[in-house]
């Protein structure tokens, strides 16, 4: 395919970097997985190119079927609609898969200019620090680069990435709006982890300093079922409140309720 070349470049230019952020940043552990990621991007890349010469093969044969119908009737040509219609649907398959390794290639690219930003390199159009003061809902595209990055890591099942990755952005970029989401992947990682004091601070910062942030009703929700789990009943019963009172049309709420209703 053609974008082979142009993919070795790519991934020549990420190991180049990843090289030199292992010098400059000690970020190893991440390269490992970049390499890991490139290798299997690798793979996809050579089984696309196989697919598209066996569609090339049902081309020629779809040819044949065509030229077949010129002389043997209504028979082929019926043959011949029924291949180019698989032929269709193989087509549309390769080009969902062009576009998932192309999305791939995005979040790569990210995950290396995040790797050249930490080890301090200089890059093209490089981030400048807002000075103090600045408006509070203004997330730098570094800062965006870092949060993504994490809600990847997690999507993907390595909370450890994720969970440097939000701990990077809260002591980075913790007066941005971007700090209530941070908080929040953090609290639902400890609470899955069943470390329900550190998930209730984490609920708690985000609601004491992100009131009217969209995920407060599921704050409040998660850091009830903390307090329950650290048997502190009555505070648990003043959150059941606040979420009913502040929240009372929220998912949250209405699941709350039907906790309530089941345990009496």
């Amino acid at each position: 395919m053609g974008c082979r070349s142009g993919m070795g470049s790519g991934v020549r230019t990420a190991l180049a970097m990843g090289g030199l952020v292992v010098l400059l940043g000690g970020c190893a552990s991440q390269l490992d997985r970049i390499e890991t990621g490139i290798q299997a991007n690798r793979d996809e890349m050579a089984r696309i190119a196989a697919e598209n010469q066996r569609t090339q093969q049902e081309v020629a044969s779809l040819a044949e079927l065509v030229r077949m119908q010129n002389t043997s009737g209504d028979q082929s040509g019926a043959m011949g609609v029924a291949r180019l219609t698989q032929i269709i649907a193989r087509l549309d398959q390769l080009q969902q898969m062009q576009e998932d390794n192309a999305e791939f290639m995005r979040n790569l690219s990210a995950r290396v200019d995040l790797l050249v930003n930490r080890s301090g390199i200089p890059t093209l159009g490089e981030y400048r620090p807002p000075t103090k003061g600045a408006a509070a809902s203004v997330l730098p595209e570094e800062g965006r680069t870092i949060l993504d990055a994490a809600d990847l890591d997690r999507s993907r099942g390595n909370d450890s990435l994720a969970r440097s990755g939000y701990e990077e952005f809260l002591q980075r970029f913790g007066d941005s709006a971007g700090a209530a989401r941070a908080l929040f992947r953090l609290g639902d990682m400890d609470l899955d982890a069943g470390k329900f004091g550190e998930a209730l601070t984490r609920f708690d910062a985000l609601l004491k300093r992100f009131p009217q942030d969209t995920n407060a009703a599921a704050a409040l929700y998660k850091s009830r079922r903390c307090l329950l789990a650290l048997e502190r009943p009555d505070e648990a019963a003043a959150r059941a409140r606040a979420l009913r009172d502040n929240y009372p049309g929220s998912d949250e709420a209405a699941l709350m309720e039907e906790e309530l209703k089941q345990s009496h």
